[in-house]
This record gives structure tokens, C-alpha cells and sequence, in this order.
């Protein structure tokens, strides 16, 4: 899929904004690719490095489903988790460690 039928589809729906996704460019590219299988809040609980990000995104892909990401929409979705969802990004909001607690409800029957 195109970097432009990402942000189309993610403009259509007009959920980015209650996502709970941090503002930036590529927001919406991350919500349209990311959240057709999983929460926002697995996306803002979580910090990682971009190579980490990388090799998650590469698991999603080889285990999960994911679909290919051509190389202009994975980079802006890279850049996108690097700034906002980054180690450096955890260390700004104060966090004590480089996972956020989590926005949402854990599961009871682990």
C-alpha cells in the first residue's frame, strides 16, 4: 500500500485525533497501518528504539499478518515511533522505565 492510501484512509475515518496518538507527521500513516490489528494504546504504552521498532515491525510481518509496507511508508512510520514513541521520547515524559504504564485494561486471565 502507498504512503497516500495510508493518510487517505486514515483522513476518511477522523479517529486519529481520539487515538490518543501523540501529534506529529506520520500520525496518521501509524494509526491506518497500526491500529487494523491492534489498539492505539499497545502503540502509546510502548518505547523502543527505532531498531527495535524495526525488527517489532518486521515480527508483525512474519508472524502476525502484517502486510508488506513499501519503503516510503515504513520510514515514515520509523520516524514517526522514533520521535514520538522513542527510548529518548520516554525520558521526556519522566518515565520511570522505558515502558509507559499501560492505557489500557490488562487482561484477567493472565
Amino acid at each position: 500500500m502507498t504512503l497516500v492510501a495510508f493518510v487517505a484512509a486514515a483522513s476518511m475515518l477522523g479517529q486519529v485525533e481520539a487515538s490518543g496518538l501523540s501529534p506529529g507527521a506520520g500520525r496518521e500513516v501509524v494509526w491506518a497501518a497500526c491500529t487494523q490489528c491492534h489498539t492505539a494504546e499497545i502503540i502509546v504504552s510502548s518505547h523502543m528504539s527505532r531498531k527495535t521498532w524495526d525488527t517489532t515491525i518486521t515480527w508483525m510481518q512474519e508472524t502476525q499478518g502484517l502486510a508488506d509496507l513499501a519503503p516510503d511508508v515504513r520510514r515514515v512510520i520509523l520516524d514517526y515511533l522514533e520521535t514520538t514513541q522513542g527510548l529518548s521520547a520516554a525520558a521526556a515524559d519522566d518515565a520511570p522505565s522505558p515502558w509507559a504504564a499501560p492505557l489500557y485494561r490488562p487482561n484477567p486471565f493472565w
